[in-house]
């Protein structure tokens, strides 16, 4: 079948369509479905009045011919080319292909049950991303039934592909979460995804990194099952996945979906699986299509989806946890039908084929008017078969010059079965039977299809669960006065949950003139036992406010506060001449937050009072020398008294024995110095009470030379 030589070429317009257009009417191309299951289809034309349609030139507008009908019908099957591929692919939560399985097979089938094709020639675009050696497939004969009536050629890819349906959920534990996964932001999400990913491989593995630097790629849940692939997701600016301990947090899902391929998919099913620690769910929004929950399942179903258009599925679940194991989130699972190739645009160029067919002239001599002659060309489409007559030439036998019959493809309308072609009648003058030199050229019409099933596996990701605890005290809790002194404080946080935090806030208020917070450079930090160097931009101080902001851990040489770490805060209240009866009666706040953000964790130790006592110190100390006994026995007794309106607290007493003594017999024993040059005894008191009287005694021996007055001195 060459190009037909002419002064104006014209190539002949592709025929068929695909899946996705069914049902619609396709006037350019003259012909519209009948019936999906027979795989008919019917002559488009406005006159349906009469069985004969008149075709004409597209350029003169002149009368060329008419389609002879048999018994009306419009209709014909097609030919049908396909193009199949199944293909499944698995992806984390971040639109990451973790493995991708592809098979595919081009499909020649004679959908006839009595009329054969043969001389089929297929030409193929875009076969670069395939194995496919050849563009151009030959196949001299189909029969009319099974497996003679199908020829198939398998393929796979070769090369990287693109990804042409994205998939995307986002997970928020935000309270505004709604506002956050609008359908815009979502979109641009989805952009950067297409243009960071795009390609995928037949057997492409990605590794996913664990949750912490601890876990591995597999771990237990509460039932003993392994669990496979967790990881962290990346960071998108729109999801967060803390949630706190004891208290019920509602996590808002958003699944989006976006069509890249060129043509619309349809029969898109979306299955979420809820997981049993999740309660409530509730759909909230669909932009397209229609979603239910099914037990423990959401069903989001869509019949089509138009190219370069994102469409959204929001819904939201409850979920409470009073310990700090994990939780998924529950997987993912996409099927569609797509009506052009995955293989990255390849596509069928051109399809021609034979079948039964008649073509021929009816040449008449006048009655009245011998030597003339007046000539028709039939062409008479005897299959079941739309078939197209592309080029219809009669030349005259005298000048090859001279065309009788000058048809090109769009100047006649397809013709249904059993329909016939009647070209315009020409005269020829000739004593001798005429023999007129013919060039037809037609085919069977293809129904070009692209039968592409994809499913696609979402894997979930893990909701950390964040919580922090701890405590804070004072080494004193009372301070004297009017004067300066400084009180220690220690303040201990925990992360106890299963979420490291990026984020650490300590917050203590109500600083006065009176009690004023430490310099950035009196605050020591302990982290997990060790020193760590604050930096002074962490400290502020406004008004009464006193603050230590730990930011951005992730970035830092320490890493995020993760989970089971400690740290402690310690630095000085500066009590600075606070007035009688006055106290510090403070609030200290403990915040912190995961990465990416989620909803803020509070904790609230209890924090002492700090009391300023009027603290004046007023005693009474005395000495008696009582004789006992024999000559030169005396018992010394030493007071000690209280007499002030305050505790006395770490005094000493002292009391000197003279050269020509000996002591014993104490009531108290005392520290023996010298701190006077001679025996001198010495008694501590930790405390003495308001209006506590202390008494000491012990007794001494004079021998010698001794005095009985020198035992009345006292220190």
């Amino acid at each position: 079948m060459g190009k037909k030589d002419k002064k104006k070429e014209k190539k002949p317009s592709r025929m068929g369509w695909d899946k996705s257009e069914a049902g619609e009417e396709l006037v350019a191309e003259g012909l519209k479905r009948t019936d999906m299951d027979d795989g008919k289809v019917k002559l488009v034309d406005r006159d349906t009045a009469t069985p004969v349609i008149e075709t004409y030139d597209e350029d003169t507008g002149q009368l060329e011919g008419s389609i002879l009908l048999k018994d009306r019908n419009r209709e014909g099957l097609l030919a049908l080319v396909k193009i199949i591929e199944d293909v499944e692919v698995k992806q984390d939560h971040d639109a990451n292909v973790k493995s991708f399985s592809f098979g595919g097979k081009i499909s020649i089938e004679n959908p006839s049950k009595s009329d054969r094709l043969w001389d089929i020639d297929v030409s193929l675009n875009n076969i670069a991303s395939t194995n496919l050696k050849s563009k151009d497939i030959s196949i001299r004969e189909l029969g009319t039934e099974y497996p003679d009536n199908v020829e198939t050629k398998e393929f796979e890819l070769k090369k990287d592909v693109q990804n042409l349906f994205l998939v995307k959920e986002f997970i928020s534990s935000l309270s505004k979460a709604d506002d956050v996964l609008n359908i815009n932001d979502i979109e641009r999400e989805l952009l950067k995804i297409k243009n960071k990913t795009g390609k995928v491989t037949k057997k492409a593995v990605v590794t996913i990194p664990p949750t912490t630097e601890e876990d591995d790629d597999e771990e237990e849940n509460e039932d003993g099952e392994k669990w496979e692939d967790g990881g962290t997701a990346v960071e998108t600016g729109l999801e967060t996945f803390g949630i706190s301990i004891d208290r019920e947090n509602t996590i808002t899902f958003a699944i989006a979906l976006r069509n890249t391929f060129d043509k619309p998919i349809s029969d898109i099913e979306v299955i979420k699986t809820i997981p049993d620690d999740f309660t409530n769910p509730v759909v909230r929004d669909t932009t397209e299509g229609r979603a239910e929950i099914e037990g423990d399942k959401i069903v989001w179903k869509i019949e089509k989806l138009r190219p370069d258009y994102t469409v959204v599925l929001k819904f939201t679940c409850n979920i409470m946890v009073n310990d700090i194991a994990r939780r998924r989130t529950g997987t993912i699972d996409v099927t569609y039908k797509a009506a052009s190739s995955f293989a990255e645009g390849l596509a069928i160029d051109k399809f021609d084929a034979y079948t039964r067919n008649k073509f021929y002239i009816d040449t008449l001599e006048r009655d009245e008017e011998p030597n003339i002659w007046d000539n028709k060309l039939i062409f008479d489409n005897s299959s079941e078969f739309v078939i197209q007559l592309f080029n219809a030439d009669v030349y005259s036998p005298d000048d090859e010059g001279t065309k009788f019959v000058d048809i090109d493809p769009n100047d006649v309308p397809m013709l249904p079965s059993g329909a016939q072609w009647h070209s315009v009648k020409w005269q020829y003058e000739s004593e001798d039977y005429p023999t007129f030199r013919k060039k037809l050229e037609f085919r069977v019409v293809p129904d070009y299809q692209y039968q592409v099933t994809v499913a696609v596996a979402i894997s979930d990701v893990i909701l950390e669960i964040a919580s922090i605890t701890g405590d804070m005290g004072y080494d004193k809790v009372e301070t004297p006065t009017y004067k300066a002194q400084d009180v220690m404080a220690t303040l201990k946080m925990a992360n106890n949950g299963s979420a490291p935090l990026n984020e650490i806030t300590v917050i203590q208020q109500s600083f006065t003139e009176e009690y004023k917070p430490p310099s950035a450079s009196e605050i020591k930090l302990i982290w997990d036992g060790d020193e760590v160097e604050l930096s002074s931009d962490a400290v502020n101080l406004d008004g009464d406010v006193f603050t230590i902001l730990l930011k951005n851990l992730k970035d830092t040489s320490t890493g995020m506060f993760k989970p089971d770490s400690t740290l402690e805060f310690q630095y000085p209240i500066h009590c600075v001449n606070p007035a009688r009866d006055s106290t510090f009666e403070s609030e200290i706040v403990y915040h912190a937050n995961t990465y990416p953000v989620s909803q803020e964790l509070e904790f609230k130790p209890e924090v002492p009072i700090i009391e300023a006592l009027h603290i004046r110190r007023k005693f009474r100390t005395s000495k008696e020398v009582v004789p006992i006994g024999e000559l030169g026995n005396y018992r010394i007794i030493l007071t000690l008294e209280n007499i002030g309106e305050s505790k006395l607290h770490t005094m000493v007493l002292l009391d000197k024995v003279p050269d020509q003594f000996e002591y014993g017999s104490y009531s108290m024993k005392p520290e023996i110095t010298d701190e006077v040059g001679q025996d001198t005894l010495r008694w501590e008191i930790d405390v003495l009470d308001i209006g506590e009287n202390l008494e000491i005694s012990y007794e001494i021996n004079g021998t010698g030379e001794y005095s009985p007055s020198d035992a009345q001195l006292a220190l």
